[in-house]
């Protein structure tokens, strides 16, 4: 029989199968994979902390290792992200997560990964690839147990595809989809929905990086804070690893489920900070669809026949009894379409047919040189993302990398908003191809001698002279233009210091204060204009915030107040989002804390919590703050959890003769899922205290504090 389903907005129809239905995965017998260690040989040490150190002679041993660790610690999440990426999760998680299955095949993941995997990404990358994948069937191999139907084998293709798939998201892909489905696109309401891939927390926008050269710093170090956030836990929550080759990959720092290589970090001679950018990578036309032939759309003059291909969702519902949900998925010369009841609209998007960015990633981890760095960037195989680099000779840069269309310049298109809906009947309005590595703002070594970046406008990522001026750049590309507080107060304490220590850096790093003139600050000014009946509640709150400094530490009791009353405001304008009513949210803050406090002004951290199953900790910090802390109140805790911002943050330092020493720290621990592990929460209370722990990068020390150590293959 038949049924439909709403899928973000799209109903799917559905042919239902009861019982082990024909096309249900077979059974595959993990151990078979039990023999792949014998392809390779690797050495994972387990610090004092449980973060796996990985070597090997050759990298796809370390591949294979890292792959092998990650799961040992979080498998789970593991099997969902490959899940994901091939458009299947639904087969294990229901009907919820049909809707991400469905944007794996409008995306065409699949369709690019099949035709360009032999040809247009090297061997090295597919052998890397494969070692990755691997490294999963192995840890399966003896884990049996704990495998969903259909996920083995897991390949190399797999690996490649998560990126194709993955990237788009962090730059808001997925906001546009919503978007579109809802009608909202360029509707002034474009940001109110979103596709999430699993129920896991999405990404915030946020994140810092900052580089200090030896010409800034008061002792000749170069240092480079690497300090992204993350969701604490789920599919793009950070996992610390080491890894060291014969072949020349040596990195530490940090990286997600299903990712083979180092995201953000260092290596011996250099180290990056990744932080998300968000400039106008995504297009979205208005068809005309011919009124006798819905299958038909004007371009040129000319009516035009879709492609169709037929996407097939296959969803669990209870025990044995799965659905295919099927849905034509439409494509016109422009990308993939929707059809909604505002009408048709194609999308076309930067990566949308991009494949190499495990291969660029693979070269920046084993760039050594400014100069090797720039060459693996200058693939132009990312999507999006700014870094913030250092280096051991001194060199410092902010890059705003993204790969940004090409979009017509001229009088004929000057009226086109490319923010908005475009025209969708012109061929010439179709851009092709991205502007040159080359072409990308960045600040290289200014005269100020220290970047920065957080999720700001690449104009100002540093001060004075040597940062990139809008004039240079179209204004097509959609460059940002905003600056956010952490900006601001990284401008306002780093500006005006001309010999930065390394307590300096870190203190810094830790500030947890609104900037005047930031989005908290004004909306505070207008709390304070307002009129309230004498002796109520909301006077007495207002009262209360006259005496606020804009801090948010742990000890402060105004900052409950203030900070629940204007984190509201802080997301709106994060995410682009209409602004809630000032009155209204001020009072639900206050009835909160009354209710759960008995008080207006309890110590911020009372309320704001690093949770960590039994075991709670105090916090400082909030939104858009330098020591960054998103969460949400639970009403049966009767506190505010964290579930998101700083996650993983290392210092990096090099001294005038080469030195490299790195201090890092997780929100955790390395044990992701393992609750009876120590690594579970080992590394949470060293986090709550804004202290860092100094990673062992010789072996000496290494062997010295280990606390396991395992060979696999290579006749062990």
């Amino acid at each position: 029989m038949s049924k439909k389903i709403l899928i973000a907005g799209i109903a799917l129809s559905a042919s239902i199968y009861v019982g082990f239905w024909a096309t249900a995965p077979s059974y595959v017998d993990p151990t078979q994979y039990h023999t792949l260690a014998d392809k390779y040989a690797v050495h994972i040490i387990r610090d004092k902390y449980g973060v796996p150190h990985i070597f090997g002679s050759r990298d796809v041993d370390a591949a294979f290792g890292l792959a092998y660790a990650h799961a040992e610690d979080d498998f789970v999440t593991m099997q969902d992200v490959l899940l994901v990426t091939r458009g299947k999760l639904a087969t294990l998680h229901g009907v919820d997560a049909a809707k991400t299955d469905y944007l794996v095949q409008f995306m065409g993941v699949w369709d690019v990964v099949d035709a360009g995997y032999e040809s247009r990404i090297d061997q090295q990358t597919r052998d890397h690839a494969q070692a990755y994948a691997d490294g999963v069937n192995f840890y399966a191999s003896e884990n049996p147990g704990n495998i969903a139907a259909g996920l083995l084998p897991v390949t190399g293709k797999d690996i490649i595809a998560g990126f194709t798939f993955k990237t788009p998201l962090f730059y808001g892909f997925d906001q546009a989809v919503a978007a579109v489905v809802e009608g909202r696109y360029g509707t002034g309401l474009d940001k109110l929905a979103y596709l999430q891939v699993t129920d896991s927390p999405q990404p915030d926008l946020g994140s810092q990086g900052i580089a200090v050269a030896p010409s800034r710093s008061d002792d000749g170090y170069t240092r480079l804070l690497v300090n992204s956030h993350q969701p604490l836990t789920g599919p793009v929550a950070w996992y610390e690893a080491r890894i060291k080759t014969d072949e020349g990959w040596d990195m530490a720092g940090s990286t997600f489920p299903g990712s083979p290589v180092i995201l953000h970090g260092h290596g011996p001679t250099l180290g990056w900070a990744s932080t998300v950018n968000k400039p106008d990578l995504v297009d979205v036309y208005q068809l005309t669809i011919n009124p006798n032939n819905e299958d038909q759309y004007l371009l040129d003059g000319v009516w035009r026949d879709f492609e169709v291909k037929d996407a097939a969702i296959d969803v669990t519902f209870w025990g044995p009894i799965r659905w295919t949900f099927h849905e034509a998925i439409y494509r016109s010369a422009h990308g993939p379409v929707f059809k909604t009841e505002k009408g048709a609209f194609a999308l076309r998007w930067a990566g949308m047919d991009e494949m190499r960015t495990l291969e660029e990633m693979l070269a920046m981890n084993k760039a050594r040189t400014q100069a090797e760095f720039e060459a693996a960037l200058s693939m132009t195989a990312s999507p999006s993302i700014n870094y913030v680099y250092a280096d051991k000779d001194g060199n410092i840069a902010h890059y705003y990398n993204a790969m940004m269309p090409k979009r017509p310049e001229g009088n004929r298109f000057s009226a086109i908003d490319w923010l908005g809906l475009i025209p969708g009947d012109q061929s010439d309005l179709i851009w092709q191809g991205y502007y040159p590595f080359e072409r990308m703002p960045r600040t290289v070594n200014p005269p100020s001698g220290f970047v920065y970046n957080a999720n700001n406008t690449p104009y100002r990522s540093s001060v004075g002279e040597g940062q990139p001026k809008p004039k240079d750049y179209e204004s097509s590309m959609g460059i940002q233009t905003n600056m956010t507080n952490r900006a601001l107060r990284i401008e306002a304490l780093f500006g005006s210091d001309k010999a930065i220590s390394r307590e300096d850096l870190h203190r810094y790093k830790y500030d947890n204060r609104y900037a005047k003139g930031s989005v908290v600050d004004h909306v505070i000014n207008d709390l304070l204009a307002m009129s309230f009946e004498p002796d109520s509640e909301l006077q007495a709150g207002q009262q209360l915030l006259q005496r606020w400094n804009l801090g948010t530490d742990a000890e402060n009791r105004i900052a409950a107040l203030g900070v629940m009353t204007s984190s509201p405001f802080v997301m709106a304008a994060m995410r682009e989002e209409p602004m809630p009513d000032l009155t209204e949210v001020f009072q639900n803050a206050l009835t909160v804390l009354q209710n759960h406090f008995g008080r207006i002004d309890p110590k911020w951290g009372d309320v704001n919590r690093l949770v960590r199953g039994d075991k709670s900790w105090a916090l400082s910090g909030a939104p858009d703050v330098l020591r960054a802390v998103y969460g949400v109140f639970d009403e049966e805790a009767g506190q505010q959890q964290a579930t998101a911002g700083d996650s993983y943050i290392m210092f990096v330092e090099w001294a005038p003769d080469g030195d490299l020493s790195s201090h890092t720290i997780h929100n955790f621990g390395s044990a992701t899922l393992d609750a009876t592990s120590k690594h579970y929460d080992d590394q949470a209370p060293i986090f709550a205290s804004e202290k860092e722990r100094r990673l062992p990068l010789d072996m000496v020390t290494l062997m010295a504090e280990k606390t396991s150590d395992k060979r696999i293959g290579g006749g062990s």
